[in-house]
């Protein structure tokens, strides 16, 4: 019998207990932590949706006396010196479960937290230690945590942008603006409630651009150096619903549109864990931070870069995405630039607002970075490969 090796073709079970989809999050939410046996949440939300929206209001009176803490203090990307706080809040409570109500950046904290009270790890240099380190062939990421899970999380998405499939968290660090990276035993959210009119309450601009990061954690599936034939099948569904379904969501959407869309997310995220996802999925943890941009709309530019980096390197893989869509004649390039202008989202790094001083700084980071470079479909392996990929950000 040959060896396996990691490289050959793996489906990675994230470990989600229940889905559930087209449900009302207050109605659906009291069954499921019966179901599990929680009787002490602690909910996790950002600032905009516990202050400009009635969710929390509505999450809280279905909860009544088994809310024991909250906190909005989340904060863009995340950062370090919010979640170790936090998570002594929830320690504290004797918090059971963490109800996280948002997107990426929410659930981000709340994998952080796990990790936190799992380890008895609740300083800056105790958590930085947990780092995640890579296979030996570097496609697949490994958590170095041992301690038993403590605690799990449900995740009530308010976003598009796939979070809630896995284990993995980048909260930035406070001290240094880099990205620290985890992969949390049990760190994908046991459930997941999927509310159409939750995420109908999510301002159109921020609804498209974490569309279009699912899409882009789509397309770097079904673009991947490693496929796998399950994870390729659900991407490439997804990416159809993403075309067609993230248009209708300007202005008032339909809600057959969101949930389309929470569909996409679903599909998408039961496959990306399972192969190595290249630059475009990558570089938005060195832009954002670094540029300050939310990874969704650094996604939208890193995405069409890359798309136009693989041009005729991918072409069984966009070949079987063009005739999905309907246009096989077409550039793949093309078909996703139509669609970001459709959209009225960025397509250059100059519409980021960034300098070419300002991405000059971001040159090292990403080569330092143990993904950026690795697992691309055509490689990026030199210092000269990167600014060759960039520039094409630059192109309009």
């Amino acid at each position: 019998m040959e060896n396996f090796t990691l490289r050959e073709p793996r489906y990675r079970f994230t470990g989600h207990e229940r889905v559930l989809h087209d449900v009302s999050a207050a109605n659906a939410l009291p069954g499921l932590l019966s179901l599990f046996g929680y009787e002490r949440v602690f909910l996790v939300c950002s600032r905009s949706i516990n202050t400009k929206t009635t969710i929390v209001e509505e999450l809280s009176a279905c909860l009544g006396s088994r809310l024991v803490g909250l906190t909005d203090e989340v904060g863009e990307h995340s950062p370090l010196s919010n979640v170790l706080k936090a998570a002594r809040h929830a320690r504290d409570v004797r918090a059971d479960v963490i109800v996280a109500v948002g997107g990426g950046s929410v659930m981000d904290m709340c994998k952080a937290m796990q990790l936190c009270i799992s380890e008895d790890a609740y300083d800056r240099d105790a958590l930085l230690k947990l780092q995640f380190v890579l296979s030996e062939d570097g496609t697949e990421m490994l958590t170095t945590s041992r301690a038993a899970p403590r605690i799990r999380q449900i995740a009530i998405p308010t976003t598009l942008a796939t979070s809630e499939w896995t284990p993995v968290s980048t909260p930035i660090d406070d001290e240094t603006r880099l990205k620290a990276r985890f992969v949390v035993p049990d760190g994908s959210p046991r459930a997941v409630i999927y509310d159409p009119a939750i995420l109908g309450q999510t301002p159109s601009r921020l609804l498209l651009s974490t569309g279009i990061r699912g899409l882009d954690h789509a397309i770097n599936t079904a673009c991947s150096s490693s496929p796998h034939p399950f994870a390729s099948l659900l991407a490439e569904k997804a990416i159809q619903l993403y075309m067609e379904n993230l248009p209708l969501l300007r202005g008032r959407a339909s809600r057959e549109a969101l949930m389309n869309c929470q569909l996409a997310t679903w599909y998408t995220g039961m496959g990306q864990m399972s192969v190595p996802h290249g630059f475009s999925h990558w570089m938005v943890h060195i832009v954002g931070p670094y540029g300050g941009i939310a990874h969704s709309d650094a996604a939208c530019v890193l995405m069409l870069a890359q798309a136009r980096w693989l041009d005729g390197w991918a072409e069984p893989q966009h070949s079987r995405l063009r005739a999905a869509l309907g246009q096989p004649d077409r550039p793949f390039h093309e078909i996703l630039r139509e669609l970001l202008i459709r959209l009225e989202m960025p397509m250059t790094l100059d519409d980021l607002g960034l300098s070419r001083q300002r991405v000059e700084a971001m040159m090292r980071p990403a080569l330092e970075h143990p993904m950026v470079t690795l697992n691309n479909l055509r490689p990026i392996r030199t210092e000269e490969d990167l600014r060759a990929i960039l520039e094409l950000a630059w192109k309009a």
